[in-house]
This record gives C-alpha cells, sequence and structure tokens, in this order.
C-alpha cells in the first residue's frame, strides 16, 4: 500500500486521470455502436478529412479550402492511414485528446500553484485532474468527430509547459509550448487567446533571464512555432478566397453582447433565456460541468488566486479563463460546448478553491485550527465525492443522449427511406448529412436553395419530398432565406403532408406547375 501510495504521488500517476475518460466513454460507444457522427459539423471534418484533405497528402499538394482551421482533420486523415476510411479514425483522435486534457490539467495546476509541499501540490493536481475527467461535455467531445477536445489538449499542454519553462527556465519547455500552442491555434481559432497570457509569462520570464535568453529562447519558440503554422499560412495566402477563417469571418462581437439575450446570426433569430454574460458566467455550475456544488469552490479558488499575486496563476488560470469567457460573453452565441475552450483554468481554480476553504482559509483562521481542520475534513470531502459522482452522472446522461439522438435519426432515416421511392429528391434541413451518409435517396440541403433555386429544380418532373421541422423553421429562420424558401414551397407549388415524423413533417412538393410531380 505505501508503494502504491509513493506511486500515485509522482507526477507520472496523472497519466491515470484519462481512464476516467477513456473508460466511460468508450463503454458507451460500444454499447451504443455510436461512431462519432451526428448533426452538421463533425460529418464536415470527417468528409473534408478522408476526401480533399487525405488526397492532398497523398499527392503531396497544399492543403484545400475548409470553413474551418485543419488541424484536427490532418489528424484524422494521417490515423485514416493506419485505421481506414472510418469514422472511428476521428473518434480515435478526439478520445485520446480527451483523455490526455485532465492530465495535463493536473500537471499544469501542479506547476503553477506555490503550494506548503510537495503533497500539497500533488493533492490539488490530482482534484483539478479528477474535475477535468469528469466533466460530461469533456465526455461528449471525446466520443464524437470533432475538434474540441483536439484543441483543448493542445493548448493545455502549451499552458503547462510555458509554466514548466517559468521553472526550470530550460528552452525544451519554451519550444513545446510554442508547437503545442500553435497546433492548438492549427485546430480552434479561440486558441489564439490563450496564447496572448502565456505569451506575456513567457516574455516576463525570458525579460528576467536576460537579453541573451530573449533572444535565443523567444526566436526558436518563434521559429518553431511559424514551422507548425507555416501550412496554413501559406494555404490561406495562395489563394484568391480565404481558407480555415469561416470561424472567424461569421463571429461578430461586441461587449454590449454580454448583456443581450437576442440575437440575429447566419444561424437565424436566436432568443435564449439568460443575457450572455450571465450565461457563460453560470456555464461551470450546469451539470454538464461541475455542478452547482463543485462550481461553488471556483469562487474561493479566485479569490485566493488574486490574493497571493504569483504572476503564474494569475496569468495561466485566472487571465485564461478571463479571456475566453470575454470572447464568449461579447459573441452572439450561446452553447454550453463553447464553456469547454477554459474548462481546465476553471477546473485549477475549483481545485485551489477545495483546497483552501475551508481546510486551509477557516482552520488557519481559528485558535483549534489543526482540530478543525480534521473536523471539517470529512466534510470537505464527502462534498468534493458527491460533487464528482454528480458530474459522472450528468457526463453519462449528455453522451449518451447524444447517442440516443443519433440511433434516432438513423431510424429516422429508415422511416423515411421506407415511405418513398428509390428514385426520390428529398429536400430537407438539419438532416442532410445524415442522409447523405446512410440513405440511397439524393437528399438537397434546404439552406443552400432560394426560391429561384427551388423552382428551377420542380421543373424537371421529378418526386420531390420535404422533411422539415416546421416549428424550428417558423421561429428560427422566419425571415431568413430558409424560411422564404419554405413559404414559398407551401403557398406556391403547394405541400402535402405526408407523415408526422416526431419533430419532422414529411411533406410531397408538388410541381411548378401546380400539379403533383
Amino acid at each position: 500500500m505505501a508503494s502504491i501510495r509513493k506511486w500515485l504521488s509522482h507526477p507520472a500517476a496523472l497519466v491515470l486521470l484519462g481512464l476516467f475518460v477513456w473508460v466511460p466513454v468508450s463503454v458507451l460507444i460500444a454499447l451504443g455502436r455510436f461512431d462519432g457522427l451526428y448533426g452538421q459539423d463533425p460529418y464536415a471534418y470527417y468528409d473534408y478529412a478522408i476526401g480533399p484533405l487525405r488526397a492532398s497528402l497523398l499527392a503531396g499538394q497544399p492543403f484545400p479550402p475548409f470553413f474551418w482551421p485543419p488541424g484536427y482533420p490532418l489528424l484524422v486523415a494521417l490515423a485514416s492511414f493506419v485505421l481506414g476510411l472510418t469514422p472511428v479514425a476521428g473518434q480515435c483522435v478526439s478520445l485520446i485528446a480527451g483523455g490526455l486534457v485532465p492530465t495535463f490539467t493536473a500537471l499544469l495546476v501542479r506547476e503553477v500553484w506555490p503550494a506548503n509541499d510537495e503533497t500539497e501540490r500533488m493533492t490539488i493536481a490530482w482534484v483539478a485532474g479528477l474535475v477535468t475527467a469528469l466533466t460530461g461535455q469533456l465526455w461528449q467531445s471525446s466520443a464524437v468527430v470533432m475538434s474540441d477536445t483536439t484543441g483543448l489538449a493542445a493548448a493545455t499542454l502549451g499552458v503547462w509547459a510555458t509554466a514548466r519553462y517559468g521553472r526550470r527556465a530550460q528552452p525544451v519547455w519554451l519550444l513545446l509550448a510554442s508547437g503545442a500552442l500553435a497546433w492548438a491555434l492549427l485546430t480552434r481559432w479561440i486558441y489564439g487567446l490563450v496564447a496572448l497570457p502565456t505569451a506575456i509569462f513567457a516574455l516576463w520570464v525570458m525579460v528576467r533571464r536576460g537579453i541573451p535568453a530573449l533572444l535565443q529562447h523567444g526566436l526558436a519558440a518563434a521559429l518553431v512555432g511559424g514551422l507548425i503554422l507555416s501550412p496554413l499560412l501559406f494555404s490561406i495566402a495562395s489563394r484568391a478566397q480565404s481558407s480555415f477563417t469561416g470561424d472567424l469571418e461569421v463571429y461578430s462581437w461586441s461587449p454590449l453582447n454580454a448583456f443581450q439575450r437576442e440575437f440575429v446570426t447566419l444561424d437565424g433569430r436566436l432568443s435564449y433565456p439568460l443575457p450572455n454574460g450571465l450565461y457563460y458566467a453560470l456555464a461551470p455550475a450546469h451539470r454538464y460541468y461541475f455542478t452547482p456544488l463543485l462550481a461553488l469552490l471556483i469562487l474561493p479558488g479566485m479569490w485566493v488566486v488574486a490574493r497571493r499575486r504569483a504572476f503564474a496563476p494569475l496569468l495561466l488560470l485566472a487571465g485564461w479563463a478571463a479571456l475566453v469567457y470575454g470572447f464568449h460573453a461579447g459573441a452572439p452565441w450561446q452553447n454550453f460546448r463553447f464553456a469547454l475552450a477554459y474548462l481546465p483554468p476553471l477546473a485549477g481554480l475549483a481545485a485551489i478553491g477545495w483546497a483552501s476553504t475551508p481546510l486551509g482559509l477557516l482552520a488557519g483562521r481559528l485558535e483549534t485550527g489543526q482540530g478543525v481542520r480534521e473536523k471539517f475534513r470529512p466534510f470537505v470531502n464527502s462534498w468534493l465525492i458527491i460533487g464528482w459522482v454528480a458530474m459522472a452522472f450528468g457526463g453519462f446522461q449528455l453522451t449518451q443522449s447524444f447517442i440516443d439522438r443519433k440511433a434516432h435519426d438513423l431510424e429516422l432515416v429508415r422511416r423515411v427511406e421506407a415511405r418513398l421511392p428509390p428514385q426520390t429528391r428529398l429536400l430537407t434541413f438539419s438532416l442532410t448529412l445524415t442522409f447523405q451518409h446512410y440513405s440511397v435517396l439524393e437528399t438537397i440541403e434546404l439552406f443552400d436553395l432560394s426560391p429561384a433555386d427551388a423552382a428551377s429544380l420542380l421543373t424537371d418532373g421529378r418526386p420531390t419530398f420535404l422533411l422539415v421541422d416546421v416549428g424550428n423553421v417558423e421561429t428560427q429562420w422566419h425571415d431568413e432565406r430558409l424560411g422564404q424558401t419554405y413559404r414559398w414551397l407551401r403557398d406556391g407549388p403547394g405541400l402535402e403532408q405526408i407523415d408526422g415524423l416526431g419533430a419532422y413533417t414529411l411533406f410531397r412538393v408538388r410541381s411548378v406547375e401546380g400539379g403533383f410531380p
């Protein structure tokens, strides 16, 4: 037992934190036969990775255009050379990265927090790692073909390596930090914000060590980051139309958005119950994150970090969280998945809060400090364990809900196929890629059609059907082209309802001339 305890106190043991992601998520994937594809974005990542990107790699050509940065699909394409042309390649990348996030988080917290001794530092690191590993959104993101966990793992590795450089002053850590953060930026643009406080911290460290370190270490780090980003920069510069910058082109930001809850975006009219700033401030208390039980620990953690005025945790934990929060609060979207980008620093602050209150702060303020410490220890530890259990339950619910949703979509595909002849043309929205991957029907995205496009399409006399969520189209998309095209089909050629399929309705579309196709 003593040898096991000694091994667990070694930083290398923190790799075990990945098991709290890999094991439950793998079990849920296997039981649900989930291939990681759902909705819209995962299909886009997968199709790009195994299609044009894989072909460009084989031909030694520049990366073809894509809406998002190519870091994640590049890994998927490389994995496909080993695992084959299957969504499992994307799932493996997401799952491996998801399991690395809690380990890198624990290492980061251990590195930046000036604890009294190694035992206390490792305890706080384990708490931060477990809070991260049991986060429901991390589980769900590890199960799907999406870039979230890959970017987050790379960013957390980069911040940890920067903190390590601050303590060791060995240039290898700065080079690792530069490479990891460059890859995070190559995966998701949001991590450019994370690079800001880490760059300031690294610059501060180099300045303290003198001009030679600033020149040698700084230039070497810039070279590593530039080399990793060079394929992206080359692809952008070599094309008349921009590639990989779709997010940057559609996002708008304003500090006033933090106080608003209604927006008009490319996703139509969006109306939320809470203002943006309040929504993202409360996101850590969501049952798919820390639950209210453990999210409360962030507040004392922030207070203790501010009180200590230690440069590393202020920049690398509080600075990271503040910048990402500020960006999302000012952007016109709400999605609890977006809060994943500041999960590691919040988990670190929660762990520091747990270690400081009441075991540290309360006990240190009373005359019977040690006695009070022992008295409160079972209470605080029970609080922590109950919070972890609640988080794991939320993770199970969220991941299972996506697996169930995919199964429901596939059942919907089978039901529609059973109702329609093989030569049917199907117009749909939000389910288009699901039908294109799992159905023999010719499926066209309604979002891409104007009323004129739809009219031209119907003139060939082919049987045409429409599958949409009418309520969603009439509310979120009422004033957009999608809503206009739907109303033209309804009020022009005409729609005959064939079947109700849950939230969706299947219609036969009449021809432009007015008869049935």
